[in-house]
């Protein structure tokens, strides 16, 4: 019986040791956290998590017991342990990498009828365009965008110089640009 009213009377004596903790040092908690974390709501998480881990103590006055000065830093070292458990718990549910739904584009957006069209549509505007330019100019965009030929390789299959090869990609990707320019301005 008598352990009973003792802890409820140290029970007691924590809560209102805590309150005065809090009371005195929140500002300095909540500057210390909210830089930490860029948000209120998780600040406020986090100062609660302090009170919670302080009413956790039972020998909260006997710990602090003529160390008030130091209560500020035991508080600060209580809030930054919590802080780096946050983190770590993040780093396992990979909450960083998280992305909604609503970000992603879905599966059956990326084949959408009027997706396909559109892309169909660009592609026969740059089949045109690169019909219309000379086709030694074609021949040299080709080998290099769709067969990833080098400049270099290019120039020694056609049998032009290095430079000569340079400007009719430059012709034929000017050419491409005009095209879906004018598309654009249609749309």
């Amino acid at each position: 019986m008598m352990n009973d009213r003792y802890k409820r009377k140290s029970g007691n004596t924590s809560h209102r040791l805590i309150e005065k903790l809090l009371a005195e040092h929140t500002i300095a908690l909540r500057r210390f956290i909210r830089v930490r974390l860029n948000s209120e709501q998780d600040c406020d998480d986090v100062l609660q998590e302090v009170y919670v881990r302080l009413s956790q103590i039972d020998d909260l006055p006997d710990r602090l017991a003529g160390r008030l000065d130091t209560a500020r830093n035991y508080l600060l070292q209580i809030a930054s342990h919590l802080l780096i458990d946050r983190a770590r718990r993040s780093q396992v549910r990979k909450q960083d990498q998280h992305v909604s739904t609503e970000d992603v584009e879905t599966v059956s957006s990326l084949y959408a009828p009027e997706r396909t069209f559109n892309n169909k549509r660009k592609l026969q505007r740059i089949e045109h365009a690169l019909q219309q330019i000379k086709p030694q100019q074609r021949q040299a965009f080709l080998l290099h965008r769709v067969e990833g030929l080098s400049y270099r390789e290019i120039s020694d299959q056609l049998g032009l110089s290095v430079s000569t090869i340079e400007k009719y990609i430059a012709a034929a990707l000017l050419a491409v640009r005009e095209a879906l320019a004018k598309e654009a301005r249609y749309d």
